[in-house]
Parts: structure tokens; C-alpha cells; sequence
């Protein structure tokens, strides 16, 4: 069974260093909303060891997936690392799991094919994830549960 089997694409991220500014013109370039949220999850590794961090993520729907900016706020990240080494732009596309039990079957999977797992980290008992690296295209897969998350603390609207 693969990721696909359990999993289905829940969006496409990209890290930028002002989310405001970028969420505003993407806004008006494709007429679509963004919910903004400021995030700091729990138990966090970066790299396998344990790192806090803090972000600000906005996603916007987009036909049956969704766009997701991610803004890094403090500590360190694969974001940071991404801006700093590459610059703004695409980081990584996120399969979602209806259930945390079949997101760590995932993982496993990924984990026994010895992909490296570069960040993980959970929120509260809304969220958990895990990235890895894909070793065939040098892009980043993000694994994620998410139970039911907080009224967003902004919209911006097209």
C-alpha cells in the first residue's frame, strides 16, 4: 500500500520572508482568500534534534487542494535553512491523513525506505507532521494530521 492509498494532496507551499506582503498580491493576482495563523508547535525537531520554532502559515483554497505561504518567525527551521540556501519560493507539497494512525503508517513507510525526516513537530492535539526529503527529486514531502484548527487570526481577502 502507498501513501496514496490512505493520503490525498492537501496543498503546495511556499516560503516567502513577509507572508503579508505576498499573501495581499497573490490575493489580487488570483482573486483567491487567505486564513492566517501564527504557529509555535510542540515537540519539534529540526534535523532530529529537538529545536522550537515559530511560523506564520496562510492557506487559501484553491479548487480541491490548497496554496500554503509559510513565513518563519523565530529558531530555527528547514524554512530558515530554505531562504537562507535557496531564497522565497516552492518548498514542499503536503499529504494530509484523515487519521493519525494512518499518517504514522506513513511515516514508517517512508522511515523503512530511509528517507531522511529533516522536521516534525506537533500542535496540541490539532496538528501533527513530518517532512522528508525525497531523495529522487530533492524536494521536500510534509506528512500531516490535522484534527481541527483555530479560528484563523486574519483573513485577506482578494
Amino acid at each position: 500500500m502507498g501513501i496514496g492509498d490512505s493520503g490525498s494532496l492537501h496543498h503546495t507551499c511556499f516560503i516567502v520572508r513577509d507572508l503579508e506582503a505576498t499573501a495581499r498580491r497573490l490575493a489580487a493576482s488570483l482573486g483567491v482568500d487567505w486564513q492566517v495563523w501564527t504557529l509555535e508547535p510542540e515537540h519539534c525537531t529540526v534535523h532530529g534534534g529537538a529545536v522550537p520554532y515559530s511560523c506564520r502559515v496562510a492557506i487559501a483554497p484553491l479548487g480541491s487542494s490548497n496554496l500554503e505561504l509559510i513565513e518563519p518567525v523565530s529558531g530555527d527551521s528547514v524554512y530558515v535553512e530554505h531562504l537562507e540556501t535557496r531564497g522565497e519560493g516552492f518548498h514542499h507539497t503536503c499529504i494530509a491523513f484523515s487519521d493519525p494512525a494512518a499518517m504514522h503508517q506513513a511515516r514508517g513507510d517512508l522511515e523503512a525506505r530511509e528517507w531522511e525526516m529533516i522536521q516534525s513537530g506537533r500542535v496540541g492535539d490539532a496538528a501533527e507532521f513530518y517532512y522528508f526529503r525525497i531523495p529522487d527529486t530533492d524536494s521536500v514531502l510534509e506528512l500531516l494530521w490535522i484534527d481541527e484548527l483555530p479560528p484563523p487570526e486574519a483573513t485577506i481577502a482578494s
